[in-house]
């Protein structure tokens, strides 16, 4: 059976572990620490609340990074801390070719799965293409498909003909994106890298689509990557396009090693910023109302 493991001769029966449990997996029976039933989600908030060192899980383990272990330090950190960290962050569209070493890679992966994710399924997957050369062939074979679509969505009648295999889709390409690409592809022939920007490092997170948000699940593992860079000084921007054609494209998946049932939910470039910035960044409006 899956789940948390106790200890009899640690516990003190204070029975944190089984307030705490989402699915009531805990009980207390004959004096004892029992689990009741094997719905155990390994959420392991049994383990953060015992103080005892009474619970440990064979499946699970503490994320270990470069720089040193995690501490429980939230009543050191205000929130203004926090909110100007977050401001600081900002899309990076210029980096430098320097390479950004596999030791901080690994700790921005181990960053990404401290993300939450609905039902703790934590079905996140990475493909990481380190190193500037692999990048631009990852851009070349993107490059290529969109030759291909914006053949198909430039020419009216293959343009119409196409709502009989793909429905609306190749339209609304044609609506909302075939010029900007077409743009972009003449500057790629000047030399010009707007799909990456000339990063030197891409970062593409993916998964099944199993439980019950996959695509949020992996969105926030994906900004967790972007925030840690930006504390490590690497810049990071999600390149949409990217996910758009990774999505499209089993081709493309399979030379990633991608499997073709699982949606890419986000593609981050990631490298040193060329770019310095000085103040923060200014927000549209928005609308908010609380009931």
């Amino acid at each position: 059976m899956t789940g948390p493991i106790i200890d009899k001769n640690k516990c003190t029966l204070c029975r944190k572990c089984v307030d705490i449990c989402p699915k009531e997996v805990l009980s207390i029976k004959n004096n004892e620490i029992v689990i009741v039933h094997d719905d155990c989600i390994l959420c392991s908030h049994c383990y953060c609340v015992c103080k005892f060192n009474a619970i440990h899980f064979n499946e699970l383990k503490q994320p270990v990074f470069s720089f040193g272990h995690t501490a429980v330090i939230k009543d050191e950190i205000k929130p203004f801390d926090i909110i100007s960290f977050i401001h600081s962050r900002r899309s990076v569209r210029r980096f430098k070719a320097d390479p950004v070493n596999t030791e901080m890679l690994h700790d921005l992966i181990e960053a990404a799965v401290l993300a939450p994710s609905a039902s703790n399924c934590q079905r996140w997957q990475f493909v990481v293409i380190n190193g500037r050369e692999k990048v631009l062939m990852l851009a070349e074979d993107i490059k290529n498909f969109f030759i291909k679509l914006n053949t198909i969505a430039g020419n009216p009648i293959l343009r119409y003909l196409s709502v009989i295999f793909a429905g609306k889709k190749i339209l609304q390409y044609y609506k909302n994106n075939y010029e900007s690409v077409k743009l972009g592809l003449e500057r790629a022939k000047e030399g010009k890298d707007l799909l990456f920007h000339g990063a030197p490092c891409v970062i593409i997170v993916h998964s099944d689509m199993e439980g019950s948000m996959p695509v949020e699940d992996g969105q926030y593992a994906a900004y967790n990557i972007a925030l840690v860079a930006h504390s490590m000084g690497l810049g990071t921007c999600f390149i949409g396009y990217a996910s758009a054609t990774l999505n499209s494209a089993p081709s493309l998946k399979e030379k990633l090693h991608i499997s073709e049932h699982n949606r890419v939910h986000a593609v981050l470039a990631l490298g040193y910023p060329q770019v310095e910035f000085v103040k923060n960044a200014l927000r549209k409006d928005y609308d908010v109302k609380i009931v």
